[in-house]
């Protein structure tokens, strides 16, 4: 197969989770090509690209209904490093991309599931206003919305909207959390970690209508590798390859959006955050 993997500029750290990925598939015996992710590359069979940005290369794989992979961070906070690990996905952002059903019963890294949790508060999760997973819609009216439907519910606004170090801790936060409220954030895998039951309110979020937690993070635990097992993971990624180019010719792929920057957008979130 020929397969094209777009880097950020050369300097961009997280280039590494599109490069741990290529030189596995490489391992087994496919071509790879490296450009910049404003670069596309003509012919290649499936596009690989950290990040679910609006780039040139990512734009083409989708005219051509190509799969791709979109690299992003791991979804086991604190289990990995940032930097050492990668979760993956065709077609899509976390939540609404595409991986084949893992092997039922080969066991891999994963944390440890906390009790459930059987009292506790409520915890409203908000995330940045123009974030990529919001798919375009108004945020500050959806906190809006939920803190009327829990009036006595915490809030805990995503790390980068804050002062550094306002925040206390994930792991401690969550244990006075019975009932944990998200959008789209993976701060809901922390806390389905935790004992917490989670509402997801986007079908895009990873932990939309989860029915099993020792499933759900069965399979979530395919879907992300250390840099060096990727050579171990590379063979089941290829094999959804076939089904994710179905799916791509028929275009059931996310799209990339510009981000959801408006000022009006960013001043509806903050105004929404007056009362917390």
């Amino acid at each position: 197969m020929r397969i094209g993997v777009h880097l950020r500029d050369s300097d961009n750290r997280t280039n590494i989770r599109s490069i741990a990925l290529r030189d596995a598939l490489e391992a087994l015996g496919h071509t790879t090509i490296t450009s910049h992710r404003d670069t596309p590359i003509k012919g290649t069979e499936l596009v690989i690209q950290t990040g679910f940005a609006q780039t040139h290369a990512l734009l083409d794989a989708i005219d051509r209904r190509v799969p791709y992979i979109i690299m992003e961070a791991p979804y086991f906070r604190g289990f990995y490093e940032f930097y050492e690990a990668s979760s993956w996905g065709y077609n899509g952002l976390a939540g609404g991309s595409w991986r084949p059903t893992p092997p039922p019963s080969e066991e891999r890294a994963k944390p440890m599931l906390l009790p459930l949790k059987t009292e506790g508060g409520i915890l409203i999760v908000g995330q940045k206003p123009n974030d990529h997973s919001l798919r375009g819609s108004d945020h500050g009216q959806w906190l809006l919305d939920r803190f009327r439907e829990f009036p006595t519910a915490d809030f805990r606004p995503h790390p980068l909207t804050v002062a550094p170090g306002t925040l206390e801790p994930i792991d401690e936060a969550l244990r006075k959390y019975k009932t944990v409220i998200t959008y789209t954030s993976t701060m809901g895998v922390d806390a389905l970690q935790s004992g917490s039951i989670v509402r997801a309110d986007h079908r895009g979020s990873l932990c939309w209508n989860v029915r099993d937690r020792d499933v759900f993070f069965h399979d979530l635990s395919w879907a992300q590798a250390s840099h060096g097992d990727f050579h171990r993971v590379g063979a089941y990624v290829l094999s959804g390859y076939d089904d994710a180019r179905s799916r791509a010719e028929a275009g059931l792929v996310e799209h990339p959006r510009p981000k959801v920057d408006g000022p009006t957008i960013c001043q509806r979130y903050y105004r929404a955050l007056e009362g917390v």
